[in-house]
């Protein structure tokens, strides 16, 4: 499949270590795309709000100390950063609470909700729905 359409991905979330678990899926999945990493919803903000980039894919956890996940993409949408045609939205938890899954699913930008670690078949699926997406 080899993402066609997903070069770019952003990541938000706290925790270095995911970062790093989510760079070597990425490799092993074959993705040779940018990834854009940030340990704070505030970073991300920022970063969009300085540039006219946005990412293909948009990886944000929930559970952040500051602003969570769930305030960001509230900001993003609020600030018309989101939703957008061209990037999918995945909230990524280590817990699969009910609660948070049906929150993600009110957010009008939000496409998917993973359980975390990312693995290669998720990313591949992730991909796939994007794709399809992009061509509807």
């Amino acid at each position: 499949m080899g993402g066609e359409l997903i070069e770019h991905i952003m990541m938000v979330d706290d925790e270095d270590d995911y970062h790093l678990i989510t760079r070597l899926m990425l490799k092993k999945a074959g993705f040779s795309g940018r990834l854009t990493t940030f340990l704070s919803a505030d970073d991300a903000l920022s970063h969009l709000h300085g540039t006219s980039e946005r990412p293909d894919l948009l990886l944000v956890d929930i559970n952040m100390p500051g602003t969570n996940g769930f305030e960001f993409l509230e900001s993003c949408e609020r600030d018309g950063l989101l939703p957008r045609r061209g990037t999918t939205v995945i909230m990524c938890s280590s817990s699969n609470r009910p609660l948070d899954m049906d929150m993600a699913h009110r957010l009008a930008s939000v496409n998917g909700y993973v359980e975390k670690a990312l693995s290669v078949e998720e990313f591949e699926r992730i991909e796939h729905d994007h794709e399809q997406r992009m061509r509807a």
